[in-house]
């Protein structure tokens, strides 16, 4: 067996070689092949090529230094080499050093390697005796006895190109380089952990998207997780399709329910990769061979990234990241702790490089328009509320950022750049009016945000391509939404009595929209429809600006206290009163006593479920009541005409309510003027009090957050098997996403997008009404 490995692995050999080779005893070469005998085979090396093995996937991992034995530790199970990645066993030169050679200095190792009919690479295993077991046909096992022979070679040897053949390496070692010539990742699969996840992180942020494009390969099932909302997957889903010829798909503007049936039936074919916005969890099970969940970016978030490695159990779970983001995140436990190094990242920075050239041109082609809409949601999921905040950037700094990535990483404009650097002139532009209202002017003034139309308010369509203004309206409001760091505790707020639209550079004293002149009060009892659930609040604090007294009837005993925090800013003029102790006769007198005896304007909250009404509100009268719940209160509406002194009232309702409301009365009409509060638009009479509710539901942490958890309150008091512990949630979290602007993009409205990520949950609640399933689904933070 001594010139085992000469005969079976050697593809060059130098006339030296061949010479000393022919001086030596050489013994058959014996391979086991299934059942078969073992074969004596004498080759003259002098003439004859060296017998390969029958299969072409057997792959050989030299050793670059000699100093690495086969039986140093691997760090992590992936340790990274730098010699260049494994070759098919037929490209691999015989390396043979030049130290004396003695026959009698005789090293032997013996190495199983392992490959299943189909070529693909499985486990390796190192044995000291011949296995007398019968391998099954699924199988050929290669027995490979190789002796290192010591013997001074001529002077004129010509093996100066060749590599050393020192002793074998290790099992995880031999597996890494194997995949670099591999046009599918899949090789590693049958050494991954499914209960282990794993981090490949990257030292140029550029090779973030395309390092996940590598390890996308065919007959995979892969859910990418971006770092971004809905809106930019339009642009990530071409760039991998280029990249990989692979199919990539994401639903749009779906229910949570249809979303997740729409990915499972993409998921179910092979070739497939589900692209999912960061922000949710769909109900994915991922069981199976060739499934991948890859994650794009640090996760912020330690019991969000449990959650997804829970649910859909794939095979292969890992996180590509950029090296320098690790610092930005506190993440608890780090991401060292819960992940291991990904095996084989020579082997993967091989086919990084193959693909980068293909990445790149597509990466340029992709228009700017898509890039855009990128832009503008980093800055939203990096801003104060957003899931990917960084507490080390202030404004000017998030957006510098913003800037940075979209010229650097994403190429945008990448021709007008000029010595490496853009012009912030030719960056996207926002709207002044949302400048403002986030209190961003110092990156105005710095020079590193641009403004497009000073005249335009915080959704700012006209930030967009005309193109883009349709489909992507809820894009344009996510932009710059959010306040970030310090500027949240600083942000000014518009008084709701102003009734002069004030724009930079222009008079100060110019006329709001004439729509909100025309708007005149009604007598009666009305209903004002609102096409959007955040427009509630709004539309509340625009009608109380136009009376002096109005009562207020809201649902939820423990919700006053946080309304009367949000409604005492939305309306600096008037006086707030809420009772000061929920379901009590008394507190709900005391208020209404102050109510009535205060001589300014003031409005009054109390539940519409308050069955009596304190009676000196009959004996005062009232200018206005307004009516605002989650079910329909007509019939305490009704209840309390003939306990007020009021001839003017109205419900707010939602589209879905007006047939509700239709049949359950008739002399409720709509109000004469709800038309003209339907507006969207910075035209709307609603357009100024909308800025300030944004601006107040920003920094009024304390009072949204209570206002969640009393909706949780409510949901939760029925019964799981009425109302699930998920049911609860998502409800809960839709409320908070359209009405308090907090939340996931996929929970809220399309025209008033979240500004804000999801707020937490108190254990206390989860363990009080048995929400963890819920919990364990990623529908709550914990917090």
């Amino acid at each position: 067996h001594a010139a085992e490995c000469l005969a079976t692995a050697a593809t060059t050999l130098s006339d030296a070689a061949r010479a000393a080779a022919e001086s030596l005893a050489i013994e058959p070469i014996s391979i086991g092949i299934s059942d078969s005998v073992e074969a004596s085979i004498t080759h003259d090396l002098a003439h004859e090529a060296p017998a390969l093995p029958p299969l072409s996937s057997i792959l050989l991992h030299p050793v670059s230094e000699s100093g690495v034995t086969p039986d140093e530790p691997d760090k992590g199970n992936a340790q990274s080499h730098e010699n260049t990645g494994g070759k098919d066993i037929s490209e691999v030169s015989v390396a043979i050093q030049r130290s004396p050679l003695r026959t009698q200095d005789v090293e032997e190792e013996r190495w199983l390697v392992n490959c299943d009919i189909k070529n693909e690479l499985v486990p390796l295993a190192q044995t000291s005796e011949q296995s007398g077991e019968t391998e099954e046909t699924s199988s050929i096992n290669i027995e490979v006895a190789r002796e290192v022979m010591t013997e001074v070679l001529p002077a004129d040897s010509d093996l100066n190109d060749v590599i050393s053949l020192e002793k074998a390496p290790n099992v995880a070692a031999m597996m890494d380089s194997t995949l670099g010539e591999l046009a599918n990742i899949r090789g590693m699969e049958q050494v991954i952990d499914p209960k282990q996840s794993y981090r490949i992180l990257v030292e140029n942020e550029l090779d973030v998207l395309l390092t996940v494009c590598a390890l996308i390969g065919q007959n995979q099932r892969v859910i990418c997780y971006m770092p971004s909302g809905t809106p930019p997957l339009s642009f990530y889903k071409p760039l991998i399709e280029a990249a990989t010829g692979v199919v990539a798909y994401f639903p749009e503007r779906m229910s949570p329910t249809r979303r997740d049936a729409a990915y499972k039936r993409t998921l179910e074919a092979s070739n497939s990769v589900a692209l999912v916005p960061g922000t949710i969890l769909p109900d994915i099970l991922m069981e199976g061979e060739n499934t991948w969940v890859i994650h794009v970016g640090c996760p912020p978030s330690y019991e969000k990234y449990v959650s997804r490695f829970k649910k859909h159990r794939a095979q292969n779970n890992v996180i590509v990241a950029y090296s320098g983001d690790l610092e930005l995140y506190t993440l608890r436990p780090s991401l060292m702790d819960i992940t291991q190094i990904w095996p084989g990242r020579d082997s993967l920075d091989a086919s990084i490089d193959k693909l980068r050239r293909v990445f790149d041109d597509s990466l340029t082609k992709i228009s700017d328009e898509l890039k855009e809409k990128v832009y503008a949601d980093w800055i939203q999921t990096h801003s104060v509320y957003g899931p990917r905040y960084v507490k080390a950037w202030d404004p000017i700094k998030l957006v510098e950022q913003a800037n940075r990535y979209l010229v650097h990483i994403l190429l945008y404009r990448y021709k007008d750049l000029v010595s490496n650097t853009l012009e912030s002139k030719i960056l996207p532009r926002v709207s002044w009016g949302f400048v403002t209202q986030n209190s961003l002017e110092p990156t105005y003034e710095a020079g590193v945000l641009q403004v497009k139309d000073r005249d335009s308010g915080p959704n700012h369509i006209s930030s967009l391509p005309q193109a883009d203004v349709k489909s992507s309206a809820a894009a344009s409001t996510r932009v710059f939404t959010p306040t970030t760091g310090r500027t949240a505790s600083i942000l000014s707020t518009q008084t709701s009595t102003d009734t002069k639209a004030k724009v930079p550079g222009k008079d100060s004293n110019a006329q709001i929209p004439s729509a909100e002149a025309d708007f005149k009060p009604a007598s009666g009892h009305t209903y004002l429809p609102i096409e959007e659930e955040f427009d509630a609040i709004p539309l509340i604090g625009f009608m109380a600006e136009k009376y002096d007294k109005v009562i207020c009837f809201l649902e939820g005993h423990g919700s006053l206290r946080h309304y009367q925090k949000l409604f005492k800013k939305i309306l600096p003029s008037a006086q707030v009163i809420a009772p000061e102790a929920i379901s009590s006769d008394q507190a709900n007198n005391d208020a209404a006593s102050r109510f009535v005896n205060t001589s300014s304007r003031s409005m009054l909250l109390l539940t519409y479920s308050t069955t009596n009404l304190p009676s000196m509100l009959r004996e005062s009268k009232v200018g206005y009541c307004i009516y605002w719940g989650f079910h329909l209160p007509v019939k305490q509406a009704k209840k309390h005409r003939g306990q007020l002194t009021c001839s003017s009232s109205a419900i707010i309702i939602t589209k879905s309510q007006q047939a509700e409301l239709k049949k359950q009365s008739a002399d409720i009409t709509e109000h004469a003027n709800a038309r003209t509060l339907l507006d969207l638009g910075p035209r709307s009479p609603l357009w100024p009090m909308r800025n300030t509710t944004v601006s107040i539901l920003m920094t009024e942490e304390a009072a949204v957050k209570g206002l969640y958890v009393n909706r949780i309150y409510g949901l939760g008091t029925v019964s799981r098997a009425e109302r699930s512990a998920q049911e609860v949630l998502r409800m809960a979290n839709r409320y908070s996403a359209k009405v308090l602007l907090r939340g996931d993009l996929e929970d809220g409205s399309e025209q008033f997008p979240p500004v804000a990520g999801r707020l937490p949950v108190p254990r206390t609640v989860v363990d009080r009404f048995q929400l963890q399933p819920a919990v364990t689904e990623g529908l709550a933070i914990i917090g």
